[in-house]
């Protein structure tokens, strides 16, 4: 178990697999039985078949595709979307956080300076020679998308997440972890139910900074 404690004291980032994300039952929260999956095909007039006899049929459905030497590890934030703040406002202004966030735990911890945080990020997994990719998370309509994906593609009931990841490069099916040293300077802990009070304020318009 990381606690928040741990995470902004000494930066401990802690990576779970693509395969552990698949395998986890809670709901669909954090579990995601295609996490990283490379493709999916929409499919109609699907019949299930034993021994030849079909035992059941469906209008529509999907097959998804992985390659089984794609491993690795994931490190996922929740995003705050840009186009949420008014930049030419300097009065404070509130955020929405959706409702089913408050599922994920009792504590925040707000990243309040995301630049200097995801250079940290690269610079210690640049050290360890950790191959890696940062994105936000594409979300695909399951039911009408057909093509490729990767680990930075996710179903829309996943949406409400606003992620973006880090995807580290990783050939061992195990945990991965590291530390980037203490972020207090650019982190807030509080509790999940504080989220409702949170309000954005721009300091300087023509740097796009933000104050908490």
């Amino acid at each position: 178990m990381i606690t928040l404690t741990g995470i902004c004291k000494q930066g401990h980032i802690y990576c779970n697999t693509i395969n552990y994300f698949r395998s986890v039952e809670d709901n669909n929260k954090r579990g995601d039985i295609n996490e990283g999956k490379t493709h999916i095909k929409q499919i109609k007039d699907l019949t299930l078949l034993i021994e030849g006899k079909p035992i059941a049929r469906a209008e529509r459905g999907q097959l998804y595709f992985e390659n089984p030497d794609d491993k690795g590890n994931l490190f996922c934030l929740y995003g705050v979307k840009t186009e949420l703040i008014d930049l030419t406002r300097s009065t404070g202004q509130k955020i929405t956080i959706e409702e089913q966030f408050k599922d994920f735990g009792d504590s925040v911890l707000l990243i309040h300076n995301p630049k200097k945080f995801l250079n940290r990020v690269k610079i210690a997994l640049k050290k360890l020679s950790k191959k890696y990719k940062f994105s936000p998370v594409s979300y695909y309509d399951r039911e009408r998308y057909e093509g490729n994906l990767s680990p930075f593609f996710k179903s829309n009931l996943y949406e409400y997440q606003n992620e973006v990841r880090f995807w580290i490069q990783n050939e061992v099916d195990k945990p991965f972890e590291f530390f980037i040293g203490d972020i207090s300077d650019i982190s807030h802990k509080c509790s999940i139910n504080e989220l409702d009070k949170l309000k954005v304020k721009v300091l300087k318009q023509q740097n796009n900074n933000l104050h908490i």
